[in-house]
């Protein structure tokens, strides 16, 4: 595997380069560009967008390298290849798509829940804030997950800094929204093959979209 920092070229200067970054659907499709290299080729690339002083910052685990885009990217990749084994203990930061399934449709988990209390006829007032529910359905969705992906994690251990209602318009007109939590804790690994697996595969819905990549270092001891 591969993991690259990629952020905007310093020499960019087209307007219309630059707004790319500003539509996440649109900077879906430039990043893919970056590991296209044929029309029947799979997505097998993980990322994550931020915001640093103001500009952007793309973090990619890939299966090959990125292309060089100088004309609107900077990248900087280096080999992956973690040493692994259960019992290791490691800070993690993750960005994911928390979603419960109801009817063959996917609902993200905080406002389903905020719907679920509703419709116990809970007042509006005394409804758990949109931070106080995405910190309990947020992590009760990632501790439902922890065993199949190879790691554990303590309810205490785990963090939801922000919770974010994403709107993507697609080319078509069609209008998408996801909402994302980005965790931040200490985990246990519990199996080093799975675990493995879970860093180059992610964890849940909205790969495309910048969700999934699950970002680790050691813990103090």
């Amino acid at each position: 595997m591969f993991l690259s920092q990629v952020s905007l070229s310093s020499t960019t200067t087209d307007p219309e380069l630059r707004r790319r970054v500003d539509n996440l659907y649109r900077l879906h499709q430039a990043i893919w560009a970056l590991f296209a290299d044929g029309p029947g080729r799979q997505r097998d690339f993980l990322y994550r967008f931020d915001q640093e002083s103001g500009q952007p910052r793309i973090f990619c685990l890939s299966a090959r390298a990125p292309r060089e885009a100088p004309a609107l990217f900077r990248v900087e990749s280096r080999p992956f290849d973690p040493d692994l084994q259960a019992g290791q203990r490691l800070r993690f930061t993750l960005r994911a798509n928390p979603v419960v399934n109801r009817q063959g449709a996917r609902h993200d988990v905080v406002m389903d829940a905020r719907w679920e209390l509703k419709s116990r006829g809970v007042p509006e007032r005394e409804i758990p804030t949109f931070s106080q529910l995405a910190q309990e359905r947020g992590t009760a969705w990632l501790l439902e997950r922890a065993g199949r992906h190879g790691f554990a994690v303590e309810p205490e251990a785990v963090r939801v800094e922000r919770y974010a209602s994403l709107d993507l318009t697609k080319p078509n007109g069609t209008r998408v929204r996801l909402g994302t939590c980005d965790f931040a804790g200490t985990l246990t690994v519990t199996d080093e093959a799975l675990f493995r697996q879970a860093l180059k595969q992610g964890i849940g819905p909205a790969k495309g979209f910048g969700c999934g990549l699950l970002l680790c270092e050691r813990a103090e001891a």
